[in-house]
């Protein structure tokens, strides 16, 4: 029993927990994201991992989660929040008292002093999609695409709204894309948005949605006999369906890759002390038509699918991170 004693008394030589701080739990590429922290946590022995978070998206309550995770104490912390710019004062201080910081999917913004992001080159899917569209349509094209967004401010989003809208411009100079549209976050604000755009424009080329939410909702409002071929982002399971038979072009942003580089990375610092890398650690999308939306279909069927679909490209990062970093500067 003395020895049982003496032993409880020394100090913990575990390393801290990685934790992922989100808003919006419930939304499926944040769940996406989680899942694929807690792998990459996995992938180091040793280390615990924990995500929290509001599972609505809800700015202020992510706001006040994170405040007991800044004062150097608690090891270092991957953040993904709708709204950056609420977020620079909280994340400076962070800095300040030596809390390592990782963003994750949204750019941080400036005064943050967050050294490490990881999220995609947005302005390079949106052109993808805007290029995929543009080629659906015949040469000599004429009418309007409707553009929707359900974070209209958010860089990321206006990124990929951007390069929707230089890409069809440049290929179909005669079609006028009109938006982005506010659709709104919540399900059913998004829904009737997305009803109330349609019936304003019922002859339109296409609707574009830049949010996961708009891809499940332009599915769902989708009747049979149309032949537009409309875009969105993300893997909702019913635009996987209209992609596959060619009704839909789709652009997923892979969040469970970039949750997995960032819950490694993040446990890497933790077990070893290792400081973070630094500046922007773009990560790829897909671009998915008939060609491959099954095999994304069956990807997204189970944990283990979605780990062996990912392993090589996770490999191939963690293997030599330096190579892949850019410029902070550069994030888009």
């Amino acid at each position: 029993m003395v020895l049982l004693g003496a032993c409880s008394d020394e100090p913990s030589t575990a390393p801290p927990p990685a934790v992922l701080v989100v808003a919006g739990r419930q939304v499926d590429f944040v769940a996406e994201l989680s899942a694929g922290f807690s792998d990459g946590v996995h992938r180091v022995s040793g280390v615990s991992s924990q995500t929290t978070g509001p599972g609505i998206v809800d700015n202020a309550a992510e706001l006040r989660t994170i405040q007991g995770y800044l004062t150097g104490e608690r090891g270092s912390l991957t953040l993904f929040t709708f709204a950056p710019e609420l977020f620079a004062d909280s994340l400076d201080k962070a800095a300040a008292a030596g809390t390592p910081v990782i963003a994750l999917h949204s750019v941080p913004a400036p005064g943050s002093r967050v050294p490490l992001y990881i999220g995609n080159d947005n302005r390079q899917l949106g052109t993808w999609l805007g290029e995929a569209m543009a080629n659906r349509m015949p040469a000599d094209a004429k009418g309007v695409v409707i553009l929707g967004s359900p974070h209209p401010g958010i860089s990321v989003l206006d990124d990929r709204a951007s390069g929707v809208r230089e890409a069809l411009q440049r290929l179909r100079p005669q079609v006028t894309v009109m938006g982005p549209f506010d659709t709104k976050q919540p399900p059913a604000p998004n829904m009737q948005a997305w009803r109330t755009l349609q019936a304003a424009n019922p002859d339109a080329l296409a609707f574009v949605g830049v949010g996961g939410q708009d891809a499940h909702n332009l599915a769902h409002l989708r009747e049979p006999g149309t032949t537009r071929v409309d875009g969105g982002f993300g893997t909702d399971s019913d635009a996987l369906k209209l992609a596959q038979d060619g009704s839909m072009l789709l652009v997923s942003t892979e969040p469970y890759l970039q949750g997995l580089l960032a819950g490694a990375l993040q446990a890497r610092h933790a077990k070893t002390g290792d400081p973070l890398p630094t500046g922007w650690l773009p990560t790829p999308g897909i671009l998915i038509n008939s060609s491959n939306a099954a095999r994304v279909i069956a990807r997204q069927a189970t944990p283990a699918a979605k780990e062996a679909w990912f392993k090589a490209s996770a490999d191939m990062f963690l293997d030599d991170v330096d190579s892949h970093m850019r410029s902070m500067d550069d994030a888009r």
